[in-house]
């Protein structure tokens, strides 16, 4: 059995540990949005739509409610999801809620995780982090629901992070991941390689979900709308200095207008009972808006009717400024209780330690004379931590040939690989 087949069973044994059955719970992956993201050098406006939609089983859309696509990581950045928004699992309820395990659960989480360690972290530490979470959530998720080939896009998933680094510098980030199914059934997220970039004086934007492209299309297009005082008042300014004199408030301005035509661009027409078609707006809702000035979040205003889908996390902890001697790291999944993943930052590992690959995320740590073991699972080993004397064992189920193994193997000096 292969170290991501192990992973399969552990999490399948976790989900079900504590449910209950219960009869023809919806089965419906909540998707939709638009996420936009407009900064210069006078700040950085994130807003998003607050429309949930799904598809019943013969692909007809269905909007279901509102959702939280904005989420607050700590005060100096801000988070969007676009895609992939949550999942019921049929047939199982835990303490009296349908079991559903979403992506606002895992930020709501690691956010908390972040405010309990109270330590200084890189915008690129947590776009990496949150690399490293959702491949897990939706490997995970994508495996246990044995999924046809019809089904995989609806796991594709986009995040993008906002904000300001630890000096200061105003960035945006950005994770898209493009699921595949293989041959054999199994699920991969397939993710992109990561962007981040540095924002400057002028305008720089990004955009995300189904709602992008008609974003995109209006400011690398805008005189097709230049009679619209938003979409004008931005020709001008990126005409005259390529958007460096737009203010937050002019930004805001703009990206409701954005917000607005992207939802009148996807709208779908789906059959009713009386044999007519009603309009089913994809995007839409109230917008979600963050405003991010002076290096810290401003403002933060979102309905207060959004569903929470009685959500539950990927269970996971950051570890941090501790001394691992003599240890097995991570200790095994019973040990650890719920913490299938860890993320492991400014840590020393020392003295014939043993740290496995799988399943964690190392970033900025110490590791002296100590066996890293890696065996074809989810990780990720930031270039950021710093290797002597240690051996890489790779596992049988590790392929040595793959991009990322070979990576592993170039990137730091190890002593031996066996």
């Amino acid at each position: 059995m292969c170290k991501r087949s192990t992973l399969h069973a552990v999490l399948t044994l976790w989900l079900l540990s504590g449910i209950g059955f219960a009869d023809d719970a919806p089965n419906v992956v909540l998707t939709g949005t638009v996420n936009i993201v407009l900064a210069n050098a006078n700040g950085i406006v994130v807003l998003t739509d607050s429309n949930q939609t799904g598809k019943l089983p013969g692909g007809t859309p269905i909007t279901t409610g509102l959702g939280q696509k904005l989420f607050r990581i700590d005060d100096k950045t801000v988070c969007t999801i676009a895609g992939f928004g949550s999942r019921p699992f049929p047939g199982y309820q835990l303490h009296g809620y349908e079991f559903i395990s979403s992506a606002g659960g895992v930020l709501e989480r690691y956010s908390g995780e972040l405010r309990r360690n109270e330590g200084t972290h890189t915008f690129h530490e947590k776009l990496t982090s949150l690399k490293f979470l959702f491949d897990m959530l939706l490997f995970t998720l994508g495996n246990l629901q044995h999924l046809n080939q019809g089904q995989v896009g609806d796991y594709g998933f986009e995040l993008i992070l906002a904000g300001y680094d630890t000096d200061g510098t105003a960035k945006i980030g950005k994770l898209v991941f493009i699921p595949s199914l293989s041959a054999n059934g199994s699920f991969s997220p397939g993710i992109k390689p990561v962007s981040e970039a540095t924002v400057g004086r002028e305008l720089k934007y990004e955009k995300a979900g189904i709602g992008g492209a008609a974003v995109e299309n209006i400011l690398e297009h805008p005189a097709q709308l230049a009679d619209e005082p938003e979409i004008g008042m931005y020709a001008r300014s990126e005409a005259a200095d390529r958007g460096s004199s737009l203010t937050t408030a002019q930004m805001e301005a703009l990206a409701k207008s954005l917000a607005r035509h992207s939802a009148l661009v996807n709208r779908a027409y789906v059959g009713d009972v009386r044999g007519g078609f009603r309009k089913v707006f994809l995007v839409g809702g109230p917008d979600q808006i963050a405003i991010m000035e002076r290096g810290a979040i401003q403002k933060l205003d979102q309905p207060t009717l959004l569903s929470h889908q009685g959500r539950l996390e990927m269970p996971f902890t950051i570890i941090e400024h501790t001394r691992f001697q003599g240890d097995s790291v991570p200790p095994s999944v019973m040990d650890i209780h719920l913490f299938l993943s860890n993320v492991f930052r400014t840590n020393v590992f020392g003295g014939n330690t043993v740290v496995s690959l799988d399943g964690a995320y190392y970033f900025d740590n110490d590791f002296s004379n100590v066996t890293l073991n890696y065996d074809g699972g989810v990780f990720l080993f930031d270039q950021s931590n710093r290797v002597t004397d240690c051996v890489l064992s790779l596992g049988p189920h590790a392929d040595r040939t793959s991009a990322v193994v070979q990576e592993l193997i170039a990137r730091f000096p190890w002593k031996t690989v066996q």
